[in-house]
This record gives structure tokens, C-alpha cells and sequence, in this order.
């Protein structure tokens, strides 16, 4: 059972997946609307594996990403977008993303990305 957070402004795509991965086995223990809460529930709810959308609101994923990064090297974090910008990729990927998951993705991607991310611990 892996512990994650999902971090997206859309409770629709928050519940969906919550729903989804619990009957997966796995542990939602946050789920956040806003970058600011992404921050503070990363750190006290120290989740092994984060999803998070990169357009939220009160502070973009981005500078999510790099806040939790900064003080959390070891973080695990999945970015999930619709932009296919390939400047934001790519600092994604130079902040240690694990993945990538394309919106609109089908739930079963997100087995798929968490499988990979074991791998990914695993082979450190």
C-alpha cells in the first residue's frame, strides 16, 4: 500500500482517483485543491508519492514542485497536466519528476505510474 496525496484543483478528477486507488489498495492520505495546502499537507502528512496538477490555484505546481524538491530532495512526485509545453517539461524533469501523466489519462495510467515509481526507489 503506497500513501500518496493528490494535488488538483478539479474535485472531480480528485475523487475519481481517490475512489480508484483505494480500491487498489492504496492509501490517499491527502487530497489538496491549491498549491499552498499542497506544501503544508506534503510536510505533515509526509505522503511517499504525490500527484500533482501543475495549474492550481494560490501557487502553480511548478513552484510547488520546486518548493517540496528544495526541502525534500528524496520526494517522489508525478506531474499531471494538459500543457504541453516542452520548456515546462523539461524543468520538471531537471527537478527530478518521476513521470509524467498527460491529461486526459486513463486511471488505469495512474497503476501504471505508481508501479514504475517502485521501480524507480527500488533501483536507488
Amino acid at each position: 500500500m503506497t500513501r500518496i496525496m493528490i494535488a488538483d484543483d478539479s474535485e472531480e478528477l480528485r475523487l475519481a482517483m481517490k475512489n480508484f486507488l483505494l480500491i487498489h489498495n492504496h492509501n490517499v492520505v491527502a487530497e489538496v485543491n491549491n498549491g499552498i495546502e499542497a506544501i503544508e499537507k506534503y510536510f505533515s502528512k509526509k505522503p511517499e508519492l504525490v500527484f500533482l496538477d501543475l495549474p492550481i490555484p494560490k501557487l502553480d505546481g511548478l513552484s510547488v514542485l520546486k518548493k517540496i524538491r528544495f526541502q525534500d530532495p528524496d520526494s517522489k512526485i508525478i506531474v499531471m497536466t494538459d500543457n504541453d509545453n516542452i520548456e515546462i517539461f523539461e524543468e520538471c524533469t531537471r527537478l527530478g519528476v518521476l513521470a509524467f501523466l498527460i491529461k486526459p489519462f486513463d486511471l488505469n495510467d495512474v497503476l501504471s505510474t505508481i508501479s514504475f515509481s517502485k521501480e524507480s526507489i527500488i533501483m536507488k
